[in-house]
C-alpha cells in the first residue's frame, strides 16, 4: 500500500533546525574566540606575564621572609617586641593599662563635650558682638547688648577653664599609656623598618593580579598599551603624522626591573635605564609595524610589501643616525659608528652621493703629477690589481684585464706629465741620498721610528699601524716603496707633503735636509728596486692613452683621486628598494636587502650577467667589515624623525666635523683622543712619558687662541721629545674646527679666561713662589722652567710652565693642581691635597692652588717673577713670616671672562 505524503502543516523540521542552530552556535562561539583570542596573542602574553611576575615576587618574597627568619637583628627585635607585649598585656601592668584606657574614654567624652561648650558660647559671643556693634553705629542703646556680651564673655571664661582642665587630664592619661607602651611602639617601629622590603614586595605582588589564592590567579583584564607619538612622521605631502607604538602591549616587562632573565617577549630592557629613560617608542629604533596587534608576524613587519621590518641583532643601531647627528660619541651605537667611519675612510662617497656626506674629502691620492713620482712599470702593474702589492690598500680592484691596466697607467702618466716635469724642473735630486751606506740607512730608520713615521704607516711587515676597519690600513705599508718611487720625489714629499700635493694629509714633520736624506736612503732599501725608472715607450701611443681617459672616466677614479681634466665629473647615485635590487642570475643569495647588499660589497660583480655590466671594484673587506658598512648603509633611507625627536645640541654641528678631520688626518694615530686610538703608544711601553701626549678634556684645558695658533705652526711643547707633532698647514677653517670640537668635546659655554698677571696680588705671588720652591713642592724639578731644564733623564721631564700662561686655561690650573688623577688618570703629576701646608695662607687650601696658579702667570714676564736668585723675602723662612692675612681689597687673581669678539683669531 503505498505511503500517504504528510502534509506540510503536519510535517517536522526540528531536526533541520537543531543542526542549523548548532552550527549557528559553533560560528559564534568560534567567530567570539577568533576575535577575542587568536587575533588578540597580546591578551595569551599579559597573562603570561602576569603569572610570572606573581610567581617571581612570591619567590622574592619567600627569600625576604627567609633571609629575616636567619637576621639575628630581626629575630631580636621580634622577641623584644613580644617580651615588650608580654609586660603591658599581664599582671599589675595590664591592670593598670586596662584603667588608664577606661579613664581616657570618659576623659576624651568629657574634654570634647567641654570644647563643644566652648564653641557654641563663643559662637554666640560672635553674635553679641555684632548686635553690640551695630547698635552703636545705629544709634540705639547699648546697654543691653553690653551686658548680654559680657555675660557670655564671663561664661566663656569659665568654660574654657573647664576645657583646659579636661584636656589636661585626657593629655596626663595618654602620656601614662605611652609611657607604659613605650617599648611596644619602639619595637613595632624596628620591625616596622626591618620589614620595609617585605611588605613592599607583598604589595608588589599582591597588585599584579586581580586575585590569587592557592596557585590560582586571575590577573586584571588585558588591555591595549600604546604610545602615541605626536607628529613624529611626515606624509608624501609634508604634513604632520602621529606614529602609534603598540609594542608594549606583548612586551609587558620591557620597562619593569627585575625580568631581565626572563625570555622574550616578558623580558627587561637590557638598557633599560639608558635607553628607555630617554627615548619614546619601540619602533623609532627597533622598526616594524608598531600599531599591528592581529599577530606576531604583522607586528614584527614580517609581511609583504612592508618597508620597515623589525630591526634584529646589530641593526638595532641604525635609526640612532636619524636623531644623533654625531653617532660616533652615541652610547651603544659602537656598529653604525664603525660602519660610518669605514663608509668614509674605504671611499664609498666617492661614487654613491649620500645625504649629509657630500663634501667628503677624496681619500685617494693626488694624481696631477704622478708621472713625477711613480716608476711607469709598477703603476701598470699597480692599476691593474693593487692588492697583489699590497694587500692591505684602500684601493680597490677593478678587475681590468692586463691591457686595461696598461691603458689607464698610459692616460696618467700623459695626463700628469707636464705638470710633473714642471714640478721636478725646480727639485734636482739632493745630494747625500745613498741607500748602500749602513751607517746612513741605521740612521734614518731610527729618525722613522722617531720622529712618528710609525702613527700612520708600517715601515716593515707585522708592524702595527692604524687600521681602517679590521684589515685595512690608514696610510700605505712602506716595505716596497722602492719598488714604486724615486729618491728624489721621496726626499721632496716627506720634506713638505703640501708641496706636491696641496690637499694631502701627509703632514710635514720639519725635518731638516739631513735628517730627510737619511729617512730617503732607508726607504730606497725598502723593495726590490733601487733603481732609475725604466722607459715605457709603449705608454705613449694616443690610442692607449685615448682608451685610458675612458676607462678612468667610466669607472669614477675622480671620485677618489685629483685627476687633470677631470676636476667637474659627477658621481653615481645608488638608493634602491628590495624589488629594484638586481640579483642577476644568482640563487644562491637570500632574497633580502641584507643578502643583497651583503653580497653586493663582497662580490661586488657577482650580480653581472651576459646582458648586464656593473662597475663597482672589490675592496677585498673582511666579513666583519661588511657587516658594518651594511649597518651604515641601512640607516640611508627615505623619512625623517621630526626636529622635536632629535638629540638636540649646539656642539652637534662642531663635534661631527671635528670627527670627521680627526680621522682624515689621523690624529688618533698618536694621540688617545677620548680614550680612543694612540696607536703609536705601542712603540713606547717602556717609557709612556716619551709618547705623544694624551687629549684628554682639551677643550677645557688650553685657551682656544693658544690652540689656534698651535694648530697653524707647532712649537715644541716638550723639547726632550723625539716624537713630534706635524704641520699639516691648516687653512683657518680647519684650524677653527678642531678647535671647535675640542671645545664640543668638554661643553663649554665660553671657553675664553683671561689673567692679567700685573693685576695679581703680590701676596699671593710670593705665596705661589714658596709654595712652588724646592722647600714645598719642588714643582721645578720635574717641569722645564725656560731654558732651565730639570735634572735626571727626560723621560722624568714636564712641560715647560713658562708657556702655561698663554696655552692653558687658569681655572683649569687649579683644578688639575687639586686633583691631576681625575682629570688624567695615569698622570705622573703627584697630588698634593688635601694636606697642604699649614703655615702658607694659613692653610687655606684653594687660595694656596690660586697663588702658585698667579706665580706660574708671572715666569717669562720681565721684572715679575725672580727665577734665578730669589730675593731675601722670598726665602721659605722669610716669606712665612711675613705672611699675614691679605688684605680684602687685594686681587686674588680670579680669572675674567672676556667676550669672546674681542678674541682673535680662534672660532
Amino acid at each position: 500500500m503505498a505511503r500517504r505524503e504528510l502534509d506540510d502543516d503536519k510535517r517536522s523540521y526540528s531536526g533541520l533546525f537543531l543542526f542549523s542552530m548548532g552550527l549557528l552556535l559553533m560560528g559564534t562561539v568560534w567567530s567570539v574566540w577568533d576575535d577575542s583570542v587568536s587575533r588578540r596573542p597580546w591578551k595569551r602574553y599579559q597573562a603570561e606575564f602576569a603569572r610570572i611576575a606573581y610567581d617571581k615576587l612570591s619567590a622574592d618574597l619567600q627569600a625576604e621572609e627567609e633571609r629575616l627568619a636567619n637576621d639575628p637583628v630581626y629575630q631580636e627585635a621580634t622577641a623584644k617586641l613580644a617580651e615588650a607585649q608580654e609586660q603591658v598585656g599581664g599582671g599589675e601592668g595590664a591592670q593598670r593599662l586596662a584603667q588608664l584606657q577606661t579613664e581616657l574614654a570618659v576623659a576624651e567624652v568629657a574634654a570634647s563635650d567641654a570644647e563643644n561648650a566652648l564653641r557654641l558660647v563663643r559662637s554666640e559671643i560672635e553674635v553679641a558682638w555684632y548686635e553690640y556693634d551695630h547698635a552703636i553705629i545705629i544709634g540705639h542703646a547699648t546697654r543691653e547688648p553690653k551686658a548680654h556680651l559680657d555675660a557670655l564673655l564671663a561664661e566663656a571664661e569659665v568654660l574654657d577653664a573647664d576645657f583646659q582642665a579636661k584636656t589636661a587630664h585626657r593629655d596626663q592619661l595618654q602620656n601614662e599609656i605611652d609611657e607604659i607602651t613605650l617599648s611596644v611602639r619602639e619595637w613595632t617601629d624596628t620591625l616596622r623598618r626591618l620589614t620595609t622590603d617585605r611588605e613592599r614586595l607583598r604589595q608588589r605582588r599582591d597588585d599584579t593580579v586581580l586575585f590569587a589564592s592557592d596557585g590560582f590567579i586571575i590577573p586584571y583584564f588585558p588591555t591595549i598599551e600604546q604610545v602615541v607619538l605626536t607628529e613624529f612622521d611626515r606624509s608624501n605631502f609634508d604634513t604632520p603624522l602621529q606614529r602609534v607604538d603598540r609594542c608594549i602591549s606583548c612586551q609587558v616587562g620591557i620597562n619593569r626591573s627585575g625580568f631581565e632573565d626572563q625570555p622574550h617577549p616578558y623580558k627587561t630592557h637590557p638598557q633599560r635605564r639608558l635607553l628607555l629613560g630617554n627615548h619614546v617608542g619601540c619602533t623609532p629604533c627597533h622598526e616594524g609595524q608598531g600599531v599591528a596587534t592581529n599577530s606576531i608576524a604583522q607586528a614584527h613587519g614580517n609581511v609583504q610589501f612592508w618597508e620597515h621590518p623589525l630591526f634584529e641583532d646589530e641593526k638595532v643601531e641604525v635609526n640612532c643616525i636619524k636623531c644623533h647627528a654625531d653617532v660616533q660619541d652615541v652610547e651603544f651605537a659602537e656598529n653604525i659608528a664603525r660602519g660610518e667611519k669605514l663608509f668614509m675612510q674605504v671611499g664609498c662617497a666617492g661614487c654613491h652621493l649620500v645625504e649629509g656626506y657630500g663634501e667628503a674629502r677624496k681619500i685617494g691620492p693626488h694624481l696631477r703629477r704622478v708621472a713625477a713620482k711613480a716608476d711607469p712599470s709598477w703603476l701598470v702593474e699597480w692599476v691593474t690589481n693593487p692588492h697583489e702589492f699590497r694587500p692591505q690598500t684602500r684601493m680597490p680592484h677593478f678587475f681590468l684585464t692586463p691591457e686595461q691596466g696598461k691603458a689607464v697607467a698610459a692616460y696618467l702618466l700623459d695626463a700628469s706629465q707636464e705638470e710633473g716635469e714642471e714640478w721636478l724642473a725646480s727639485r734636482p735630486m739632493p745630494e747625500g741620498i745613498d741607500p748602500t751606506d749602513a751607517a746612513l740607512v741605521e740612521r734614518g730608520k731610527a729618525l722613522a721610528d722617531a720622529v712618528g713615521c710609525r702613527g700612520c704607516h708600517m715601515l716593515e711587515e707585522g708592524q702595527t699601524a692604524t687600521l681602517v676597519g679590521s684589515a685595512k690600513t690608514y696610510a700605505p705599508l712602506l716595505a716596497r716603496v722602492a719598488e714604486k718611487t724615486n729618491p728624489r720625489w721621496l726626499y721632496y714629499w716627506i720634506k713638505n707633503p703640501r708641496d706636491y700635493s696641496p690637499h694631502t694629509a701627509m703632514p710635514s714633520l720639519r725635518l731638516t735636509d739631513d735628517e730627510a736624506k737619511a729617512i730617503v736612503s732607508y726607504l730606497m732599501t725598502l723593495g726590490e728596486k733601487p733603481a732609475p725608472f725604466a722607459d715605457r715607450p709603449d705608454l705613449a701611443d694616443a690610442e692607449l692613452v685615448n682608451h685610458g681617459q675612458a676607462l678612468v672616466r667610466q669607472y669614477g677614479c675622480h671620485g677618489c683621486h685629483e685627476i687633470p681634466g677631470m676636476e667637474r665629473e659627477g658621481r653615481a647615485f645608488g638608493s634602491k628598494t628590495l624589488e629594484e635590487l638586481y640579483f642577476g642570475n644568482r640563487t644562491d643569495v637570500p632574497h633580502s636587502w641584507d643578502g643583497w647588499t651583503y653580497y653586493k660589497i663582497r662580490e661586488p660583480r657577482g650580480y653581472a650577467t651576459d646582458r648586464i655590466e656593473q662597475l663597482m671594484p672589490w675592496f677585498n673587506l673582511p666579513d666583519e667589515d661588511i657587516r658594518l658598512i651594511r649597518v651604515f648603509l641601512a640607516s640611508r633611507t627615505e623619512g625623517e624623525f621630526a626636529e622635536a625627536y632629535h638629540a638636540h645640541s649646539r656642539w652637534t654641528d662642531a663635534l661631527v666635523e671635528g670627527q670627521r678631520m680627526v680621522q682624515y688626518y689621523n690624529c688618533t694615530g698618536c694621540h688617545l683622543i677620548e680614550e680612543k686610538g694612540g696607536d703609536i703608544r705601542v712603540l713606547y711601553e717602556e717609557s709612556p712619558t716619551l709618547a705623544p701626549p694624551i687629549l684628554k678634556g682639551q677643550g677645557e684645558k688650553v685657551q682656544p687662541e693658544w690652540l689656534y695658533e698651535f694648530l697653524k705652526g707647532p712649537t715644541p711643547i716638550r723639547p726632550w721629545l723625539e716624537v713630534r707633532m706635524p704641520t699639516f698647514h691648516f687653512d683657518d677653517t680647519d684650524a677653527r674646527n678642531a678647535v671647535d670640537y675640542f671645545i664640543a668635546q668638554a661643553k663649554l659655554e665660553n671657553p675664553y679666561t683671561y689673567l692679567n698677571p700685573a693685576e695679581l696680588s703680590p701676596h699671593m705671588l710670593q705665596a705661589g713662589e714658596v709654595l712652588m720652591s724646592d722647600d714645598y713642592f719642588a714643582c721645578f724639578s720635574c717641569h722645564q722652567q725656560g731654558d732651565k731644564k730639570p735634572e735626571g733623564p727626560p723621560e722624568g721631564w714636564a712641560p715647560d710652565l713658562e708657556l702655561a700662561k698663554d696655552r692653558l686655561n687658569p681655572d683649569w690650573v687649579v683644578r688639575w693642581i687639586e686633583d691631576p688623577q681625575t682629570l688624567m688618570p695615569g698622570t705622573r703629576m703627584p697630588s698634593f691635597y688635601p694636606g697642604g701646608p699649614e703655615d702658607i695662607l694659613e692653610a687655606d687650601e684653594p687660595r694656596q692652588m690660586e697663588a702658585m696658579r698667579d706665580y706660574m702667570w708671572t715666569l717669562g714676564v720681565p721684572q715679575m717673577a725672580q727665577v734665578a736668585e730669589p730675593s731675601p723675602a722670598a726665602t721659605p723662612e722669610a716669606a712665612v713670616e711675613s705672611m699675614g692675612p691679605v688684605p680684602e681689597t687685594e686681587l686674588s687673581g680670579e680669572s675674567v671672562e672676556t667676550d669672546t669678539q674681542d678674541v682673535a683669531p680662534a672660532a
